[in-house]
């Protein structure tokens, strides 16, 4: 209903006064304001009072659908997130005009599942579940996952990836029991199950906040997007000296897909088999729970094949894989480049315990998995130069393996099972890259535990699973 009332301008000038339905932008409130310019227009005769009846109706306009930005992330060697590093790399994003945040990553022992009153899965007593963990600032999650993702981590609940719920046999609304760094329980509702590959390939995504009723506050990752193109923010980081830092590695996600890139813990457990473990006094070695050995492990040490007779005790799942792999390298000729007294004595698959961050926060080595072959220790010592076969290492990568040498502590006597091809990335490797089969370009290759291409880029789905590697 509109009415009018003596305006200050002078005694012919009125103004308006309407109270209209509420109407949203769109066409309704234009139609509204034509009248109402109409009406405005015959102010200097007398008017009778209008009622205006326009349906309260309007157009919303539809929000575009969410897409992950291009992303870089930066870590270093070590356990932490160095603070020259973080310093640099945040200059280096505000002079190319992009955002950055800080993350952390960890292993955290979980001990249950619950839902309501029920457990659905719950360690016997001393025992826990291996969890990888990432907390970022909710806010951050917003921007690089989605909004409705980051409101779950404000609300205080915590978002899990679809291989690891399929794991617990887990749903939103249930209750994950973890462990914290000071031995406690802290509990926390699962807001929200997502495709792994929407959270990074982290099996539980929380926000800093959460993190540090855990006690996980070290700071390991330092991730950057928004820029105003790659070539800035790539001038810029490189003008801080980043990429010339061997301590340092960037991750770009354009990159096409590194060869020697391991597999998070949730694709790890999937592959492999999922274990309960028993952290030891010792703070390093862990026990796992017998059942899961017995159905996974060899009982004793084995010989592999006699032309090259390491005796390994090396998860069932890839003895094919590695039995494959070494019957190649003695087919060609390489038998004697394995150090096979080396492996027998130092080396071997299997061997239970944290690789980094000793404690209820460490990384559990995939070692303890049995899903690892070292040999040659001697001459490939971890953080020495690699001194490992070329011809040897590619082998590996065809028949399903990753290799040490390039992690960024290099560690050249470590083949890691990730359980595709590797051999045809076109990564820039800086040890033993992979040279294309016949030469020339190479057409894409089939990653079969991932189903995408070789020469396709990494994406969001891996960037938060190899804080150091």
């Amino acid at each position: 209903m509109c009415t009018r009332t003596p305006s200050c301008r002078g005694a012919r000038a009125t103004s308006l006064i309407c109270t209209l339905p509420a109407v949203k932008r769109g066409f309704g409130t234009i139609a509204a304001v034509a009248v109402l310019a109409a009406t405005a227009a015959s102010a200097g005769a007398a008017a009778p009072m209008i009622t205006i009846s326009l349906p309260a109706t309007g157009f919303v306009q539809a929000e575009p659908a969410w897409e992950a930005p291009e992303l870089v992330t930066v870590v270093n060697r070590g356990s932490e997130l160095a603070a020259d590093v973080i310093t640099k790399t945040i200059t280096a994003a505000q002079a190319s005009y992009g955002t950055w945040a800080i993350s952390r990553g960890a292993n955290v022992s979980m001990h249950s599942v619950r839902r309501g009153a029920a457990y659905v899965q719950q360690a016997a007593a001393d025992f826990n579940y291996p969890m990888s963990v990432t907390a970022m600032p909710a806010s951050a999650v917003a921007q690089l996952m989605g909004r409705d993702i980051g409101g779950v981590l404000s609300s205080g609940e915590v978002v899990m990836g679809s291989t690891t719920a399929t794991l617990r046999d887990a749903r939103a609304g249930d209750i994950v029991d973890l462990v914290s760094a000071e031995g406690p329980i802290v509990s926390f509702v699962v807001g929200r199950i997502v495709d792994d590959a929407v959270i990074g390939g982290t099996e539980i995504l929380m926000s800093t906040e959460q993190a540090d009723s855990l006690g996980v506050t070290t700071d390991t990752r330092i991730v950057v997007w928004g820029f105003l193109s790659r070539e800035v923010l790539q001038q810029q980081l490189a003008a801080r000296g980043l990429y010339a830092n061997a301590a340092v590695r960037i991750r770009h996600s354009w990159d096409p897909r590194d060869p020697d890139s391991g597999l998070g813990t949730a694709a790890t457990k999937a592959l492999l088999g999922e274990f309960t473990y028993r952290l030891e006094p010792n703070g390093v070695d862990v026990t796992l729970n017998s059942s899961w050995v017995a159905a996974n492990m060899p009982t004793t040490r084995e010989v592999l094949i006699e032309a090259i007779p390491i005796r390994a005790r090396c998860n069932l799942a890839i003895r094919s894989d590695l039995r494959a792999a070494l019957t190649e390298i003695a087919a060609t000729g390489l038998a004697d480049v394995i150090d096979v007294d080396n492996a027998n004595l130092a080396g071997g698959c299997y061997y239970p315990r944290f690789s980094r961050q000793a404690g209820t926060l460490g990384f559990l080595s995939r070692h303890s998995w049995g899903g690892a072959l070292d040999t040659n220790t001697v001459t490939n010592a971890v953080g020495a130069v690699p001194t490992m076969n070329c011809d040897v290492v590619r082998i590996f990568r065809k028949h399903n393996f990753a290799w040490g040498g390039n992690f960024l502590t290099s560690d050249g006597m470590h083949f890691e099972w990730v359980g595709s091809p590797r051999d045809q990335y076109q990564y820039p490797s800086k040890y033993c890259p992979n040279t294309p089969r016949g030469g020339g370009d190479m057409p894409a290759v089939d990653d079969g535990a991932r189903g995408a291409a070789s020469t396709a880029p990494s994406g969001m789905g891996t960037m938060l699973v190899d804080d150091g590697r």
